[in-house]
């Protein structure tokens, strides 16, 4: 195969699954089942060519040795700005990991969306989505990276705001609930909006900070940011003796809070569970999310290989480490009150999420040699995550189908009714847990090892993190207990009375569910023998790139004290839920209460901290108010009276005129040849003054 088409290949990653979100409109016409076949097509040829990278003897050196491929194009001449892809170990390893995942999604949808209105809008809006994931990977600069960024942004509020009608069984939250006044329940159209604003908000900030560094570094692209260092002046001395390089690296994280929903942009995430649980998972899962993350470890080593001698790279680490810290453990506690299940899995991506950026910021608080730790604990994780999350979200899919219900109070004693998803969720929720031998479990302590040998800082991060972890092992036990143990609720026994037999989901559901439970088993068994050290020696290779010199060495003896608190403070979070939920030895009613110390922490964690009512309160409802106050004492009395004078006046005029229109053709060629007259008098008459 010539180069020049090999070459096209990590461009096609991210073309082909945008091609298919339009080829799928088309096809649209020749009948449903070819848009689907061309959607579902479309994801499955973008992950075959990811893969690709690690096989093509073009891409493998890149992939495989830590070098990085830089395919380029000219884009705007006048800026000298070029578009590109590179091949690198980091994009090849998202981009296989995202693909496959979207694309095991995609299968899904064929099942869960099937008889649905507007699936041509909704096929079109998930491939335009998964393309445009991979072109924020594949991207070799920082703009063209924003526009895909951009693309994600646009396609999770119209997803999430899929069922724009707004029925109520589509609303998140309950309905009449309220915190200070402030409603909790919203519409899918509500959800989809408050999506969009919060992320605009990262995303403003993102925008300054890489036109802040194109002003002082004239170019976008990240080769060529990190080569321009080399110089006794660079652009990253330049915006540090103007005070800015600090500043860019914040708003550039600011960007990656909001589309990666962490603390304070955080609060759209788990109400953008009004949208198909399909959307879920892919938002989730594999793409929106997850660009934050990408682009923190983008920019990690760029910052740096860029502070080299300037010593100004710990406080952007430490922001990063602090702020995912603290959104794990805020996520965390929210989703152990919660009834909504699909809130519940909702904050644990806000928590999770917020465990791969606690990674990223630990890697720079260790010392260089180091830094691979962190870096690779982050990444494993999201991975991981990946895939017990799709699987979650797939199994609850099909769990609000069977009971009718949002809520786990109205499910309960499912296992032998459906004993496959039983089976697969337990899977997946113990991975979650973070309980061994599952994924979950090693990407996690990667991430808390990390951050126990990162100094003072990484030490108070890491005790947040074991804490965070037993809270998460206790709410990851409490759904399986509440969903599939107990008595059956009053909803499943109405159910049964009615006749209607409960049964495992259709193929195109059930494969996907149960490969995602196999691989974060499979990965589970391997991460400790072959998976994490491999994935370590790739991105140890990576960065060397960067001139930072981080072998990968996995030495399980050396971590055993951290990994082994972990570990026990994630099983005594797990026996108690266990003995709360499944064995039923402790009722929780009577736990909380209605009163005092414990009930009052209820409370707070299940109004979501107050975070969300201060945000309406303080934000949106002065806003909204000013905007009415604007509305009828400027545009009402005064811009309406001059737009109505004005038309008065032109609708008088226009009458006028009109009765000219006589529509006797005799009379129009009359006015015509009266006014050719008059130009002649005119040019004879003023003519000779005008030449």
């Amino acid at each position: 195969m010539p180069n020049t088409i090999i070459n096209l290949i990590p461009n096609l990653i991210w073309i082909v699954p945008i091609a298919g979100a339009v080829l799928s409109v088309a096809g649209a016409r020749a009948g449903g089942q070819i848009r689907n076949v061309i959607a579902v097509v479309a994801s499955l040829i973008a992950a075959l060519l990811a893969t690709s990278l690690f096989f093509l003897s073009n891409f493998t050196q890149y992939t495989l040795t830590g070098n990085i491929d830089d395919i380029t194009t000219t884009w705007i001449p006048a800026l000298k700005l070029t578009a590109g892809v590179l091949v690198d170990p980091l994009t090849a390893v998202l981009a296989v990991a995202i693909s496959w995942i979207s694309f095991l999604i995609m299968v899904y949808s064929l099942g869960y969306m099937k008889g649905e209105k507007n699936l041509t809008r909704y096929y079109f809006l998930m491939n335009f989505f998964i393309g445009n994931m991979l072109l924020i990977i594949m991207s070799d600069n920082f703009l063209q990276l924003f526009l895909g960024w951009e693309g994600v942004g646009y396609c999770s509020y119209a997803l999430i705001g899929f069922w724009h009608t707004d029925e109520d069984e589509h609303w998140v939250g309950t309905i009449g609930e309220k915190t200070l006044n402030v409603p909790e329940a919203y519409s899918p159209s509500q959800a989809g909006l408050k999506s969009f604003v919060m992320t605009r908000a990262g995303d403003v900030a993102f925008l300054i900070g890489i036109l802040l560094i194109f002003a002082y570094a004239r170019t976008f692209n990240f080769l060529d940011l990190y080569h321009a260092l080399s110089g006794t002046t660079s652009w990253a001395t330049s915006l540090e003796s103007a005070g800015l390089f600090i500043p860019s690296a914040v708003l550039i994280f600011g960007g990656a809070i909001g589309k990666s929903a962490q603390f304070p942009l955080h609060e759209w995430l788990p109400d953008a569970m009004a949208g198909p649980t399909s959307v879920s998972a892919l938002i989730h899962a594999a793409t929106m999310v997850n660009a934050g993350v990408f682009l923190i470890g983008t920019v990690g080593p760029l910052y740096v290989a860029a502070a080299q001698g300037l010593s100004l790279t710990y406080p952007f680490f430490l922001t990063v480490a602090i702020i995912g810290g603290f959104t794990a453990f805020l996520a965390a506690s929210q989703a152990m009150v919660l009834d909504e299940l699909k809130k519940v899995l909702a904050y644990s991506t806000v928590s999770q999420i917020g465990y791969m950026m606690l990674g990223l910021g630990v890697a720079g608080l260790s010392t260089q040699s180091n830094f691979v730790f962190g870096f690779t604990g982050a990444f494993f994780h999201l991975i991981s995550q990946a895939l017990f999350k799709a699987g979650l979200f797939m199994c609850a899919g099909w769990l609000l189908h069977v009971s009718g219900s949002k809520y786990m109070k109205d499910m309960g004693g499912l296992r032998k009714k459906i004993p496959i998803t039983f089976i697969s969720m337990l899977i997946v929720a113990l991975s979650l847990a973070g309980i061994i031998p599952f994924s979950g479990f090693w990407s996690k302590d990667a991430i808390l090892s990390a951050a126990a040998h990162a100094g003072d800082a990484g030490i108070a991060l890491y005790v947040l993190g074991v804490i965070t972890a037993m809270m998460t092992a206790f709410y990851s036990v409490r759904i399986i207990g509440l969903v599939f143990f107990g008595e059956k609720s009053a909803n499943i026994q109405k159910i049964d009375e009615r006749g209607h037999e409960m049964h495992e989901p259709p193929l195109s559901m059930m494969i996907p569910i149960v490969i995602l439970a196999g691989a974060t088993l499979v990965i589970g068994i391997l991460a400790p023998f072959w998976f994490e050290p491999h994935l370590g020696n790739l991105f140890s290779s990576y960065l060397s790139y960067f001139d930072i010199n981080s072998p990968y060495s996995l030495n399980l003896a050396a971590d055993i004290i951290p990994i082994g608190i972990s570990l026990a403070l994630a099983l005594i979070g797990a026996f108690i839920a266990y003995i709360t939920y499944i064995r039923k030895a402790i009722e929780p009613q009577a736990v909380v209460g209605t009163s005092g110390f414990v009930y009052s922490f209820y409370n707070f964690f299940a109004h979501r901290w107050y975070i969300n009512a201060l945000y309406y309160r303080g934000l949106v409802y002065p806003i909204r108010s000013a905007s009415n106050w604007l509305f009828q004492s400027f545009e009402e009395k005064i811009i309406q009276p001059i737009n109505i004078g004005a038309t008065d006046v032109g609708g008088e005029m226009s009458d006028s005129l009109r009765k000219l229109q006589s529509g006797i053709e005799e009379e129009y060629v009359l006015a015509f040849g009266i006014g050719i007259a008059l130009i002649i008098v005119l040019l004879v008459v003023f003519g000779q003054g005008l030449l």
